[in-house]
């Protein structure tokens, strides 16, 4: 599922971005853009952990029109507690008090830096995934073991298998105030340099509709025709972008 156009925009400074313990990426210089909204962006993106599940559904809320295409709170809660390592997400720094307006400002974190003008952590934009065996994003691989949480859970093909070589990228959303500003293209290459650089899979898969495709095959995703995958009701297309690694001969 894909929301949202990508901005460039302003470094930030160590001072600005909270300390959760899980690796950041500053913004490069070269996608620096002014905000519309009060001050500078200063975007970083680091993993996603259970903490932001607030974040993450109003985002999903606010990104997503049809709330037939929404990823639901229970599968927010099952992916980012199986593989929040595969879920990316790009956030500010605010001053509350600063006329910002952001559909996730109320869900912010307070940084870690003692502030006195109770600056938070402001989600933008994020990638939420899971592994699959398939080849192809999959309706299978899109849902979630009801019984994930038991002691014994039932072998099943369903949701996240940490040994597929698939990362399967179900929802991939930008707030919609913040579109059409480079942050779901930053966002996306910053995942894709990541996920890519691990070597924890082969591939990236989702499914997009087909007014968002060229907008993938600019980030190097191959078109692969239309989905089986009938959730939102169907009419998507498979999209897949391939890794490639570099072998040495002295291994």
């Amino acid at each position: 599922m894909a929301s949202g156009r990508p901005p460039p925009l302003h470094r930030s400074t160590p001072e600005s971005i909270p300390n959760h313990g899980r690796n950041f990426t500053i913004i490069p210089p070269d996608q620096q853009v002014q905000s519309e909204t009060p001050g500078n962006l200063h975007p970083y993106t680091r993993p996603l952990t259970i903490s932001d599940l607030e974040s993450c559904i109003a985002l999903e809320n606010a990104a997503f029109s049809d709330p037939n295409e929404r990823a639901s709170r229970e599968k927010f809660i099952y992916r980012l507690t199986k593989c929040g390592e595969l879920c990316l997400g790009i956030f500010c720094t605010v001053d509350p008090a600063s006329g910002f307006k952001a559909e996730t400002l109320a869900t912010g974190k307070p940084i870690e830096t003692s502030r006195k003008n109770g600056a938070v952590s402001v989600l933008l934009g994020h990638v939420v995934a899971a592994k699959t065996n398939d080849a192809l994003a999959t309706d299978v691989s899109m849902d979630y073991p009801k019984d994930w949480e038991s002691k014994s859970p039932q072998p099943s093909a369903v949701g996240h298998h940490e040994a597929g070589r698939t990362i399967v990228l179900h929802s991939v959303a930008v707030l919609p105030g913040f579109q059409g500003r480079g942050i779901g293209q930053t966002l996306a290459k910053a995942y894709v340099q990541q996920m890519a650089g691990a070597g924890i899979a082969d591939r990236l898969a989702l499914i997009a509709h087909d007014h968002k495709v060229s907008w993938y095959e600019k980030l190097g995703f191959v078109n692969k025709g239309k989905s089986e995958a009938q959730f939102g009701g169907g009419g998507w297309y498979n999209l897949v972008k391939y890794f490639t690694f570099l072998i040495s001969d002295e291994c």
